[in-house]
């Protein structure tokens, strides 16, 4: 197929801010984007931590990785905050719009502020180079990392290690994201995908390396779909350019690209493996996976 003049949406954040808010209201159950919350709060090592903390008299230290907009971090605080009022979060997110809207969500609720907060517009790249610069040891108790680790630079090893490296002992690790084989990630098969070269990462694959620094690790799939009929209806057309742009991470996809690649999205995007209809509507499987890792004691940094 012919090559074209190819913008990642991650390179234009406004682009991607808009974009993203058109898939998140396609996307169901609505409270999908944090559904993995009560999976970290439930898990027997924060109650542990929380008695270890209440005898040292120290904070619950909780670091979000890529932490978008903050509806995941929002919820897990306050429910840690409903155990436990000492909390420090630290918040590390490149996109300075979205972090943006992290915090006007904590200052705008008072039980959020109840917690400190510390924000870092940065990559997990930059946030371990940095805390290698200051030599700075800290750990956290809770790690969460929700649909972040494909925009990770780098080799996925060190990334998974880096946050192994930030966990405190006993700490607990939720690493949530869409596997490599599922459908809404079919795409990354697809040729004129270039967003999809990066080699998106398989769920047993981060469970190896896991596995392998000495963790427990628990693998959930969360049922969760969107909606893309309007790609094909066009009942609003700037919504179903947004969708399109967000389903294959290219800046204004349907202006940009030959005819004959849009028309074999919208060919692929129709097969049986990618999408089915429910209702007079037209589904697309997204069934994200959640690894929930237990760092127990022992397990030597690198």
């Amino acid at each position: 197929m012919a090559d074209f003049e190819y913008v990642n949406l991650k390179d234009d954040l406004e682009h991607y801010e808009t974009s993203y808010a058109a898939f998140n209201d396609h996307r169901y159950p609505r409270n999908a984007r944090v559904a993995w919350v009560p999976m970290v709060l439930q898990h027997g090592n924060i109650q542990t931590s929380i008695s270890k903390l209440e005898r040292s008299g120290e904070s619950m230290r909780v670091l979000g990785i890529g932490s978008g907009t903050g509806a995941g971090d929002c919820n897990l605080i306050t429910g840690l905050l409903e155990r436990y009022q000492r909390i420090h979060s630290t918040v590390v997110e490149p996109n300075k719009h979205h972090l943006r809207q992290h915090q006007e969500t904590v200052s705008s609720t008072e039980n959020l502020k109840k917690a400190d907060w510390d924000w870092r517009q940065q990559g997990w790249d930059e946030f371990l180079t940095h805390r290698m610069e200051k030599n700075d040891s800290s750990k956290f108790d809770v790690i969460t990392s929700v649909h972040s680790i494909y925009y990770m630079r780098g080799e996925l090893n060190a990334a998974v290690d880096g946050m192994v490296d930030c966990l405190k002992d006993g700490g607990v690790l939720l690493i949530c994201l869409e596997d490599k084989d599922n459908a809404f990630n079919q795409m990354s098969n697809w040729p004129w995908n270039k967003f999809h070269e990066q080699n998106l990462p398989y769920t047993l694959e981060i469970k190896k390396i896991l596995e392998r620094r000495g963790l427990l690790c628990e693998i959930v799939v969360f049922p969760e779909l969107c909606d893309v009929t309007n790609i094909f209806e066009r009942r609003n057309e700037r919504d179903a350019r947004h969708l399109e742009d967000f389903m294959t991470h290219m800046v204004n996809f349907k202006e940009r690209a030959p005819s004959n690649i849009y028309d074999d999205f919208i060919k692929r995007l129709q097969e049986p493996k990618t999408t089915y209809r429910e209702n007079g509507r037209i589904i697309v499987d997204i069934n994200p996976n959640a690894i929930i890792a237990e760092k127990k004691s022992g397990c030597a940094d690198l």
